[in-house]
C-alpha cells in the first residue's frame, strides 16, 4: 500500500470504500467563515507493522466540515503549527499554519473523485459480522473484501457527531451484498469506531485503526487572524 492511500484511508474512513475524496491542487480564493468552531474530538490511532500514528479529528455537530490535527505534520519543527480544516459547503480544505512568527492559511480547492483500478468499489463483496462494543457504544460490524484485501469494520450511530454531514455518499457502485437500508441508518450519524485492514498479498500493509477517544471540546480556529503566504511576506494581499 503506498502512503497516499494509507493517509486517504485515514482522513475518510466513514463507511469504508463508500464516502470517498479527492483534492486537486489549484489554490482557492474562496472567502472563509470567520470562525470554525468543534464540540467533539474523535481520537485515532491507526497501528501499523512498522509505526504507531495517532489522529485527532475535530467535529461539529450538523456541519459540513472538520478539523484534523496529527503531531506527523508538524514533525521535525516544534516551531510550526498546524491545523487543516475540509470544508465540503465552500468546497475548500484550509491549512492552519503558526511559523516564523506569522499566522497563515492555505486554501486548496476539494472536489470528489472517482477511484478507479484496484479501488473499484463494485468489485468488492460485503457482508455483515458480529458486532460489539466498542468505548461503551454498541458497534454493527461490515465486512468488505475482494481478491486483495479484507477490511473488517465497526459503526455506530449512538454518538452526536459523524462524518455523514461533511461526506454525501456515492451511490454509483455499491459492493455486492451491499444493503441500501445500511446507509440511511448511518447517514446521520454513522461513526467508524473500529477499522482492521488485511491486505492478503502484503501483509506488511495491513493495519488497524481503532477510536482511543471521543471528548468535548470548545476548541475554535478564528480564520480572519490567519493571512496568506504572500501577505505574511509582505507581498500583499
Amino acid at each position: 500500500m503506498k502512503t497516499q492511500r494509507i493517509t486517504k484511508f485515514a482522513i475518510c474512513f466513514t463507511f469504508l470504500m463508500i464516502f470517498q475524496f479527492g483534492f486537486s491542487q489549484k489554490a482557492s480564493k474562496v472567502e472563509l467563515p470567520t470562525t470554525y468552531d468543534f464540540d467533539y474530538i474523535y481520537k485515532l490511532k491507526m497501528t501499523h507493522k512498522k509505526d504507531v500514528i495517532n489522529f485527532d479529528y475535530y467535529l461539529k455537530k450538523d456541519k459540513a466540515y472538520f478539523g484534523f490535527d496529527s503531531a506527523e505534520m508538524s514533525k521535525g519543527s516544534q516551531e510550526t503549527k498546524m491545523f487543516m480544516v475540509m470544508d465540503n459547503d465552500l468546497g475548500v480544505t484550509a491549512m492552519f499554519m503558526e511559523m516564523m512568527g506569522k499566522k497563515i492559511v492555505q486554501k486548496s480547492k476539494l472536489k470528489a473523485s472517482d477511484f478507479k483500478g484496484d479501488d473499484d468499489v463494485s468489485k468488492y463483496t460485503f457482508n455483515t459480522t458480529d458486532s460489539k462494543t466498542i468505548l461503551g457504544h454498541e458497534c454493527e460490524g461490515f465486512v468488505s473484501e475482494n481478491d486483495e484485501v479484507k477490511i473488517t469494520f465497526y459503526i455506530t450511530d449512538d454518538v452526536p457527531v459523524s462524518f455523514s454531514q461533511v461526506w454525501g455518499a456515492n451511490k454509483k457502485n455499491f459492493p455486492k451484498g451491499f444493503n441500501p437500508a445500511w446507509m440511511k441508518k448511518y447517514e446521520d450519524n454513522g461513526l467508524m469506531m473500529e477499522m482492521i485492514f488485511v491486505d492478503k498479498k502484503k501483509s506488511k500493509n495491513s493495519m488497524t485503526m481503532e477510536c482511543v477517544g471521543l471528548e468535548k471540546t470548545d476548541f475554535s480556529i478564528n480564520a480572519s487572524e490567519y493571512g496568506s503566504m504572500m501577505s505574511a511576506l509582505g507581498a500583499g494581499n
